[in-house]
């Protein structure tokens, strides 16, 4: 009987200040240092995918979220956020090309910190852009025992004055969301699609375990991928 561990939510994002581009699928993909993982996720919305690899011994997940940048139209106005708590990897690009990444802490409805103490540990994290393409890659640390983890992805407009912004309302970006079981882990470069995910009003809930955080403006792009929560065999 599964049992539901809540812990405080890992928000992975990516800022860019570049525009929108092609898509892409798990066999196209490539990373830089010859990084391979052992398994590939279709995601079923926004042209993207997850590729990781668990090691149920150590308790690390190695993943890469990627995702083509979304169009310059289409913005909403901000929804009411259920996010206080969420601790974030954030990786732009900054004035000079180069690609950061940085921790953050959503301490209130309208405010982001920077922090350098996480609850959960991060051994590595970078982002890499290439043809339209961005990419998060990072490896967590997690709880043992450790089985399922659920998702949402989304992308939307970026940064300002260090905040990121709104992403579209479209049926797409709506349903980015899911459920990722890591005791399928079969290596071998697997490849799969992930179901679809299940219906809802839209707003990307406004519950602590499945809410997305919006806010608004009208420059650039960011694509993120979020843990919300962990189910335990």
């Amino acid at each position: 009987m599964s049992s539901l561990l809540h812990l405080p939510f890992i928000l992975l994002i990516t800022f860019i200040l570049i525009s929108p581009a092609i898509s892409h699928n798990c066999s196209s993909q490539s990373f830089s240092n010859n990084v391979h993982f052992d398994n590939c996720t279709h995601l079923p919305s926004l042209k993207s995918s997850f590729h990781w690899t668990y090691n149920s011994t150590k308790s690390t997940l190695s993943f890469a979220f990627i995702a083509p940048l979304p169009s310059s139209n289409g913005w909403i106005a901000p929804i009411a956020p259920a996010m206080i708590g969420t601790q974030c990897l954030i990786a732009f690009k900054g004035p000079n090309g180069l690609m950061v990444v940085k921790t953050y802490d959503l301490t209130s409805y309208n405010s982001i910190t920077l922090t350098n103490k996480l609850l959960f540990t991060v051994l590595d994290s970078k982002a890499e852009y290439s043809d339209g393409i961005m990419k998060i890659l990072a490896t967590l640390v997690l709880p043992s025992n450790m089985t399922m983890i659920n998702q949402v992805w989304q992308v939307g407009p970026a940064v300002k004055d260090g905040m990121p912004v709104a992403h579209k309302f479209d049926p797409d970006n709506l349903k980015s969301k899911g459920t990722l079981d890591l005791a399928t882990s079969s290596g071998g470069g697997k490849n799969a699609t992930a179901p679809a995910s299940a219906g809802g009003d839209g707003h990307s809930g406004d519950k602590a375990n499945g809410s997305s955080r919006i806010w608004r403006n009208n420059a650039s792009f960011y694509v993120f991928v979020m843990f919300l929560g962990v189910l335990l065999l």
